[in-house]
């Protein structure tokens, strides 16, 4: 089942990054380019997993696995950027002032740096079968804790857009990859926690959906007030 489940989770990845490219031309915001990087990561990370077996172990395989863990080391973080970013396009003022973008800059590297020293110097990749996938991982090795603490922070600010915007999915899919993270891989193995980050992507990509078509939407509202300015 295991072995179904990463391409399918690869293609999903891919529907999403060529989603959000798409929107592109009409967002041009940080957070959506924070989000394709992430996305790219994602459609690299799962393709790994899903063609491992194919490869076989090896220093190939190894190789190909390393990229997995540095991407996220340096690119989970950068997730709360984005969610602090939207906050402030949502109207919430402490995101949109400098002190807030310079806070979720100052965190989300602070995290990155910690990732770094703590998951990656001195890690140890060894092969690793389960549900007829084979990929590398790390030896040992404790709770992400960067990860923990950027879902969290996204969770927080979903929660605090959710009625000026009246969107809740940026909350949903923060909460639906908090409880699958959560889940021991040992009891339910790795899938799960690969699976509900296809939620947390999609939140976010939704979110940036509906800011960018109420941005078109006002503009579209001062193009035609200047057309046609209301006699006094």
């Amino acid at each position: 089942m295991t072995a179904i489940l990463y391409p399918l989770y690869t293609m999903a990845h891919a529907a999403l990054l060529v989603w959000g490219s798409r929107l592109w031309p009409r967002s041009r915001s940080l957070g959506l380019a924070l989000l394709l990087l992430v996305g790219a990561a994602l459609v690299y990370d799962n393709l790994i997993i899903a063609i491992g077996r194919l490869l076989g172990e090896g220093s190939l395989l190894q190789s190909l696995n390393w990229p997995r863990f540095l991407f996220h080391a340096l690119f989970t973080p950068l997730l709360l950027v984005t969610a602090v970013h939207q906050a402030g396009r949502a109207g919430l003022r402490w995101a949109s002032s400098q002190i807030g973008q310079a806070a979720a800059w100052l965190i989300a590297l602070g995290l990155i740096l910690f990732g770094l020293i703590h998951d990656m110097v001195g890690i140890t990749l060894t092969p690793t079968a389960y549900g007829g996938t084979l990929r590398y991982a790390a030896a040992a090795g404790g709770p992400p804790i960067p990860a923990i603490i950027t879902i969290i922070i996204i969770i927080i600010v979903g929660l605090l857009i959710w009625r000026p915007l009246r969107w809740p999915w940026m909350f949903v899919g923060a909460i639906i990859m908090f409880i699958g993270a959560a889940a021991p891989p040992s009891i339910v193995g790795p899938a799960v926690g690969s699976g509900v980050e296809i939620a947390l992507l999609a939140g976010l990509l939704a979110t940036e959906k509906k800011l960018t078509e109420a941005q078109e939407e006002k503009a579209q509202e001062n193009r035609s007030l200047h057309r046609h300015p209301s006699s006094v």
